[in-house]
């Protein structure tokens, strides 16, 4: 057990966006905190590298959409600008070894894929508002979503044509990182309700991929744990809780903090590392195992200067087909160089990882070369990450339901245990699995133990 004992109103574990906020609005409300975060650094999922000739590169989270209130109002609050995502010119589907170049959101594709993908696309949104994102369980037919996978339900029964149901399925897929099998349709009807309707989620301008940060997003919890100083612990991972009637101890690495109350912001799965005293309940316990996030591979491109905008080309293209299926410009301003992100999710990435690092450069180079044309094929530098890698994340962008988790064990999501409080953007009822969603768990966290009292 570490030698260093610090006290403190409330101990918040992980220092992502959820954790730093919950820590800051607590700090702001007269509160003491203590931040344990396991890494040595802050942000979690959201980390802004810098690339060789100086360019911001953020390798998680990146984007953020006009509805994303609450990550907005953090980013005013600390002094960081957005940006919008580059949408002149070209989108391109290279799909089935056709590249087809067209603009705004409805690719050039067969009348009737069109009609059959847009039917699809508005039948999942109706579905979506009949579920809450606060009670989804609670939906009219919430068992019967619950019981059958997404891929069970995109059958050419309801979808009849292959390249409306691929496009369906590589959106499901780019927002959960896994196989479609894995995923239950109330999940998915739960992350289409909270964010809007299913659109919000495609789009670019005007929906999830709107903007970015000027500098990268990691300027913002990086702000948060300066403004925080000495109550952050880095290189602190969690080992041990122990609750006791009037108080929680929480045991790391670094140190053990003696608090009133402990908010756990980190993935849920992550918790299995912990030992608790007393023991979760079984429920509680059981629910740590069943929400795992995906496989998410992501990679950026960094040129001399972002060419294929003057060939008219946005940088956004997707290939149902491809190990590597979206694309999207990240370039930032104030910089020359051109930055182009991929992405490669569930089977998809893991198959792509399995490669050698070789291979995995020369099917990266042909994907861009082919969407994007032959100056693709000699960047300055590439920068990639399997987000299933990192220790202290397991898989990103957020977990996922399987069949049958939510209507069985979705109502402890955000339920305490005693003095334990959970937080992350998977316990988000608005912007559930964004980076908005993370900051509002640790805002409801907040007022959460305030009204509870210490």
């Amino acid at each position: 057990m570490p030698e260093k004992r610090l006290e403190t109103d409330v101990c918040v574990v992980g220092a992502g966006l959820a954790g730093l906020t919950a820590a800051r609005r607590l700090s702001q409300a007269g509160q003491s905190v203590v931040v344990l975060e396991a890494r040595d650094r802050v942000g979690g999922r959201v980390w802004t590298q810098t690339s060789a000739g100086g360019v911001p590169v953020d390798m998680g989270g990146c984007f953020i959409g006009p509805n994303h209130d609450r990550l907005h109002a953090l980013a005013k609050e600390t002094a960081v600008t957005t940006f919008k995502t580059f949408v002149d010119g070209d989108a391109v589907l290279a799909t089935g070894g056709k590249v087809r170049r067209y603009r705004g959101d409805i690719p050039k594709i067969s009348p009737l894929a069109l009609v059959s993908a847009g039917q699809a696309v508005a039948r999942m949104s109706a579905m979506a508002k009949k579920v809450s994102p606060a009670a989804p369980w609670d939906a009219p037919r919430a068992e019967t979503w619950d019981a059958q996978s997404v891929r069970a339900w995109l059958t050419a029964g309801r979808v009849p044509t292959k390249l409306a149901r691929d496009l369906v399925e590589a959106t499901v897929r780019a927002c959960f990182t896994c196989d479609l099998s894995e995923v239950s349709m109330l999940s998915w009807l739960l992350l289409v309700s909270s964010a809007g309707g299913v659109e919000s989620l495609m789009n670019i301008a005007g929906g999830y991929q709107d903007s970015q940060f000027d500098g990268g997003v990691g300027q913002i919890p990086t702000a948060m744990a300066h403004d925080l100083g000495e109550a952050v612990v880095l290189g602190a991972p969690v080992t041990a809780v122990t609750q006791q009637a009037d108080r929680v101890e929480v045991v790391s690495d670094a140190s053990t903090v003696i608090a009133r109350r402990v908010v756990l912001a980190l993935p849920r799965a992550l918790a299995a590392g912990i030992r608790f005293e007393p023991a979760l309940p079984g429920d509680h316990a059981l629910l740590i195992h069943k929400i795992p996030a995906g496989t998410e591979v992501k990679t950026v491109a960094i040129y001399d200067e972002p060419f294929w905008r003057a060939d008219g080309v946005s940088g956004a293209t997707v290939a149902t087909d491809d190990l590597i299926e979206v694309t999207l410009d990240t370039t930032q301003p104030g910089h020359s160089h051109g930055v182009i992100g991929t992405y490669s999710a569930g089977p998809r990435a893991r198959a792509l990882w399995a490669l050698p690092e070789g291979e995995r450069r020369s099917v990266l180079l042909k994907m861009l070369t082919t969407r994007l044309g032959p100056k693709a094929a000699a960047p300055l530098e590439v920068i990639e990450l399997n987000w299933s890698e990192e220790r202290w994340t397991r898989g990103c962008s957020c977990a996922h339901f399987a069949p049958g988790v939510l209507t069985q064990y979705g109502r402890l999501l955000r339920e305490p245990v005693g003095r334990i409080h959970w937080a992350g953007t998977e316990t988000a009822t608005t912007s559930f699995g964004a980076m908005d969603g993370a900051v509002r768990s640790g805002e409801r966290v907040c007022e959460e133990i305030l009204a509870a009292g210490l």
